[in-house]
C-alpha cells in the first residue's frame, strides 16, 4: 500500500534558537491510498519535549496510531530521523505497523518540508507552524 501524506506540525511556544520546553502537536493526512481497502485515514499526536532550531537531529522513537476512513486503525511504531538538504529538510520514518490493519508488515513514511527559516529562529515568537509533503509506504 502507498499513500500520499501531508503533516502539519504547530509548536507551543514556537521554536526559537536555543532549546526550550515545547509542545509540539503533529496531524497527518494520508491520501490518494493504492492497494488498501481505506483510501484515507489520520493520526495525530502530541509530544512535550526541549527542542531549538539548531538542536542536533537524532533518531527518535515513536508510535502514533492511523485511523483509516473505514474505522480501521493501524499502530505505526517507527524511528523517525531529519536530514538537511539545500532548501529541505527530509523526514524519515522507518518501522513496523504493530497492530491493526497491517499488524507485523514493515512500513516507511518519507517526506519533505522547507527548510527551517533561521531569520524565524531570532524572533521572539519563533516558528510556530510547519507542513511537509511525501509517501507513506506498507511493504
Amino acid at each position: 500500500m502507498v499513500c500520499t501524506t501531508s503533516s502539519h506540525w504547530s509548536y507551543s511556544p514556537g521554536v526559537v534558537l536555543t532549546p526550550r520546553p515545547l509542545r509540539t502537536t503533529v496531524r497527518d493526512e494520508y491520501t490518494s491510498c493504492t492497494g488498501s481497502v481505506a483510501a484515507t485515514g489520520t493520526s495525530e499526536f502530541v509530544v512535550d519535549r526541549s527542542a531549538g532550531c539548531l538542536e542536533p537531529l537524532a533518531a527518535v522513537p515513536e508510535t502514533r496510531v492511523i485511523t483509516w476512513a473505514d474505522g480501521s486503525t493501524s499502530t505505526f511504531t517507527y524511528t523517525v530521523t531529519v536530514t538537511s538538504a539545500p532548501g529541505a529538510d527530509v523526514i524519515t520514518k522507518i518501522g513496523t505497523i504493530t497492530g491493526g490493519v497491517f499488524a507485523g508488515r514493515s512500513a516507511q513514511a518519507v517526506q519533505a518540508a522547507p527548510a527551517t527559516d533561521l531569520l524565524l529562529c531570532l524572533s521572539e515568537e519563533g516558528i510556530t507552524r510547519q507542513s511537509s509533503l511525501g509517501t507513506f509506504t506498507v511493504l
